[in-house]
């Protein structure tokens, strides 16, 4: 005998569908989705191993004579054939490992087909670049042929933009289709809810259909209920998203979050000081409360390795390679002015931590006591002190600081640890007493030999600017940024450009 149905059993089940329904159709939209951009990885790394390999066979393998031309027997018969292998897997794997960085760290939902593409060609160049390094390291860098891997950079640069167009071409017309198109709904019709909408409607993937705001004080356009017809609206029509601008409501928005969290949909909390805080969040969860922890840099965890080991070896390859210019250096200083071939100096590190900096002795030994009767003619604003045609630089210092050169001890303090080949310039202990709470920002990483203000004017630009430029790099950083700045310090330094 079968026990009849009540009516709240029947509510239930008719809830549990709906809910189910709901969700069916946001999984669906989502494995698409994911199939879709897999499909296009997958075929781009296929096409630059099938474009290396046809690059081979039409330019390495004419130079090794008896070796078969057969589509697979040469790949045992080519002698060089383990050294190209080994660039190909390097490459690639380095620019996975690029992508991952700059996905993860962009703090970009979504990129233009310009921007998505020029991200991909700086990975491809960047991986190109770190790879020539290694081979170099390994002493396999003459074994390649130079116009091979030239065009095989080229050719993969060509093709990555032929299958971004191919894929946007593809996720346009699904969206024109509404089959994996983000709908969203905004709790709150505020300044901060009219913001978001304007900027859904502007997104760069046209990938956003706006659903409408829930409000509970306002009517009008756009306003398509209040907060507690939530779940029903949930259930009449798909919603991918939900963005709650709303923060002081905290019961209200407690509720809302009880409701929703058994449908697949995206919550969004607008944070109440959002205009407030650092461009990187993670989230924690701190004796069962959960927390938006507010992160510094992205330079952290497995980075900071990665960064401490580029350091040590470059420092190290740079101190023997650079060491008889030290020594012509240091025999110029001397013959030029008395006193000491280094200066040291104390200079403040990361998180406020006092060291000793080792620079080329560029000044007469009386330049601290000249310094306080030339404060009044300090062609800097903020707490630095710089003159073009300082007195106190020696002949030989002059000519040292245009080219860097005086500089170039700090190698020694970049392998002990105190600072490191990129970041923001070491202060001094006068200058950072003099420090808002903003320029302490710049404490919060290594300093560096050099870095982004460095290549984007040097002495040329004003303090403030200055800071802007470390917290730029400081919130910003990754491994395309550090690369950028390595490329751009060479130019900088030859052409002597800014520095006094």
């Amino acid at each position: 005998m079968s026990i009849p149905e009540t009516v709240d059993s029947r509510a239930f089940s008719s809830h549990v569908r709906a809910v189910g329904a709901t969700s069916r159709q946001r999984m669906k939209s989502a494995s698409l989705k994911r199939t879709i951009r897999g499909f296009f990885f997958a075929a781009e790394y296929i096409g630059y191993i099938v474009t290396f390999y046809i690059l081979m066979a039409i330019r390495v393998i004419p130079d090794y004579q008896g070796v078969n031309a057969n589509l697979l027997s040469w790949i045992r018969e080519l002698p060089v054939v383990e050294e190209y292998g080994l660039f190909l897997l390097m490459f690639l794997v380095i620019h996975a490992f690029s992508l991952v960085q700059g996905y993860l760290f962009s703090g970009k939902a979504e990129r233009s087909f310009m921007e998505e593409y020029w991200f991909f060609a700086k990975s491809i160049v960047y991986a190109f670049l770190i790879t020539i390094g290694i081979t170099f390291l390994l002493k396999t860098t003459f074994i390649y042929s130079r116009v091979t891997l030239v065009t095989f950079v080229l050719l993969i640069l060509v093709e990555s933009m032929l299958w971004r167009g191919a894929y946007w071409l593809l996720i346009r017309y699904l969206n024109q289709k509404g089959t994996i198109r983000n709908h969203v709904l905004i709790i709150g019709a505020g300044k901060v809810g009219s913001d978001i909408l304007e900027q859904v409607n502007n997104a760069k993937s046209n990938n956003n259909y706006f659903v409408g705001f829930l409000d509970d004080y306002k009517t009008g356009d756009g306003i398509i209920g209040r907060t507690d017809q939530l779940e029903s609206i949930l259930q009449q029509q798909r919603i991918d998203t939900i963005y709650i601008t709303i923060p002081s409501e905290r019961q209200m928005i407690e509720s809302i979050i009880h409701a929703v969290y058994k449908y697949n949909v995206d919550i969004r909390i607008i944070p109440e000081m959002y205009d407030r805080m650092a461009t990187v969040f993670t989230f924690r969860k701190d004796l069962e409360y959960p927390c938006m922890q507010i992160v510094k840099t992205p330079l952290r965890g497995i980075n900071i390795v990665l960064k401490r080991i580029a350091d040590i070896l470059g420092s190290l390859l740079l101190l023997v390679l650079l060491s008889p210019l030290f020594v012509l250096i240091g025999i110029w200083i001397k013959l030029d002015t008395k006193g000491p071939i280094f200066f040291r100096q104390q200079r403040i590190g990361k998180h406020g931590i006092p060291f000793q900096m080792l620079k080329f002795r560029s000044m007469h030994q009386e330049a601290e006591r000249m310094k306080q009767a030339l404060m009044h003619v300090n062609e800097v604003n903020g707490p630095v002190f710089k003159l073009r045609n300082d007195p106190r630089i020696t002949r030989a210092g002059r000519w040292l600081r245009k080219y860097s050169l005086d500089e170039l001890p700090q190698l020694w303090n970049v392998l002990k640890g105190e600072m490191s080949l990129i970041g923001p310039r070491p202060p001094l202990p006068q200058e950072v007493a003099q420090y808002t709470n903003y320029h302490w920002r710049r404490l919060d990483v290594l300093p560096g030999m050099t870095g982004l203000w460095q290549v984007s004017g040097r002495s040329d630009l004003d303090f403030e600017e200055w800071v802007d430029l470390d917290i730029y790099y400081i919130e910003r950083w990754s491994l395309g940024l550090e690369m950028k700045i390595l490329l751009r310090t060479i130019p900088v330094v030859l052409k002597g450009t800014g520095a006094y």
